[in-house]
Order: C-alpha cells, then structure tokens, then sequence
C-alpha cells in the first residue's frame, strides 16, 4: 500500500483546517487504495515512523506550505533524511511544497482573474456578499443516530472537570481505552479503575492525540478546545465539543438503559440540553416499569 503525508503548519485558530481537509477528502475520493494522512511541522517525525511501521510500500511527504523556507529547505529534509536511515526498505519522497509548484501559480492567477470578474459584476452586492458568515450557523442539518461500538478503541477526553467525569462515566461500560489529560481533576477522578482509565495531569500537548479514535473536549478554555478540535480534525478524529456543540462532529443523547437488552436515547439536536433531561426524567418515571417488562416477557418467550 502506497501512502501520502501531508505535512501543514500547527494553528489553533477555528476553522483553520478547512481548505485542508477538503483536499484531503478529495485524495481519498481520487487514489482509493492510497493510504492518505496527515501532519503538522511539530508532530512530523512521530507521525511519519508510526506511519512507515504500517504495511505501506512507500510514502510521499506533500509541505502544505507556501514558502519555500526554513521548514521545507532544513526541517523537514532533515527529519525525512533521518527516517530514510531507520527504513531503508521504504522509499521515502519529498515532493515540493506547493509555492514552488507551477499549477499553483496558474491556479492563483486564475483565481485573482476570477475575482476581479466578480467584483466588476456584483459591486452593488460586494458589501453584502464580503460580510463574514458562520456556515454551520447559516443551515443546520439533521444529525444521523448510530451506536458506535468502542471496545478497545482509544478515546480521549480533554478536561478535568464535572462535565469530564460524566462523559468518562457514560464511556466506562463501553470498553474503550480511555485517557483523559488536564492540569487539575475533580476529586472524584481518584475513585475510578486506573487499569481502565489513564489520568495524565497535565497540560493537553497534541502528541496525545496519537493512536486516537475519538476525543471529547470538556474544557473551560477557549484557546484549549479551538487548538484540541483543530488538532483532531487535521487526524481526521472524531470531536465532540461539550461547550459547543456546532465546533463537534457528534453530540451524545441521553440515554436510558432498561434491563439488559433495551437502551432508549432522546435528543434535541444538541439545542436544548436541558430539555432533553426532562424528557429521559419523563419516560423513566412512565415507561421505565413497563419496557423492563415487555423485555422480561421478550426473554421468556
């Protein structure tokens, strides 16, 4: 199996990764049998070998980088050339970073050409048309329910705090390999199984999102969540955001377990949390006497 790395730039900043992640989209869609990752400057070297102990034949380093500077002329070269070293076996390949590509400067060109159309054409419009827009605010669309099934898989949680301790909690019976990384940690942290859930006080470094499948962000700091989500998406990991629920890829519904088998889940799109604990408070109350007997008559018969 072939593989690509795509090396970009460590930002925090919301929304950063968009162009990114389309261009990722589009390599998976374009070269199906290609193994396609990707990589910030900081986590180069960690990710490329855990990529090249994979079953890969070889991999081709893209710089998602403008300049060609410090990082594409020293950094990287000198990380690839130390790698190269430790697998021989793999051909390793640095391709240009994309200011150094010719189809970039005709793709440039052609989008500034563009512009100056467009701008000619609706300047009565350009006021409206230049004022920032939140896209995922514009249109909202439904979420998809499904079930995951986490046994053994590695699921981080960011914070320390009583929202952290209820996601853990939701998280124990699944099976996951639950991590959870914070400066501080409510009390309550001490009490849980140390063989099942991994405490690391401190700070969030982005190394821990190594070998990663999901991650919760349950913190209180702004700066924290937009560089944890930022850092997740660049991996193409699953985020949820507990303080905002438009920056995570899903949200958890309350959900109600009745016997063994039957599990009831209720949700309100992530828009009325509050709402939705009066509605599991209402059907526990009234339904939950009856489904733990329509189960026990299932069972028998």
């Amino acid at each position: 199996m072939k593989a690509i790395l795509i090396i970009a730039h460590h930002c925090i900043l919301p929304g950063a990764y968009k162009g990114f992640e389309e261009i990722l989209d589009k390599l998976h869609h374009d070269l199906p049998g290609t193994r396609v990752a990707s990589t910030s400057l900081l986590d180069l070297e960690n990710d490329l070998r855990t990529l090249l102990r994979e079953d890969v034949e070889s991999v081709m380093l893209l710089p998602y980088l403008l300049l060609n500077g410090r990082h594409s002329k020293n950094d990287v070269p000198r990380v690839v050339a130390k790698l190269q070293a430790e697998f021989p076996q793999i051909p390793i390949t640095l391709l240009p970073c994309l200011g150094d590509w010719k189809e970039f400067a005709d793709m440039v060109v052609a989008g500034v050409r563009n512009a100056q159309l467009e701008v000619n054409s609706q300047r009565d419009c350009f006021v409206e048309q230049s004022s920032p827009r939140n896209d995922k605010l514009s249109s909202k669309a439904n979420l998809f329910s499904i079930e995951l099934n986490l046994e053994g898989r590695n699921v981080l949680v960011v914070g320390g705090g009583r929202i952290a301790l209820r996601k853990v909690k939701t998280l124990l019976p699944t099976g996951a390999r639950i991590t959870v990384v914070a400066p501080q940690f409510d009390p309550e942290f001490e009490s849980l199984d140390k063989n099942v859930v991994i405490l690391k006080n401190r700070p969030y470094e982005p190394l821990d999102l190594r070998g990663i499948f999901m991650v919760f962000i349950c913190t209180d700091q702004p700066a924290v969540n937009a560089q944890v989500s930022n850092d997740a998406r660049a991996r193409r990991i699953l985020v949820n955001n507990a303080c905002d629920y438009l920056d995570g890829d899903f949200i958890v519904p309350a959900r109600m377990d009745f016997g063994e088998n039957i599990a009831v889940t209720v949700s309100t799109q992530g828009c009325a949390p509050s709402l939705a604990k009066k509605l599991k408070q209402k059907i526990q109350a009234e339904w939950g006497d009856d489904l733990a007997r329509i189960e026990r008559e299932a069972s028998v018969k």
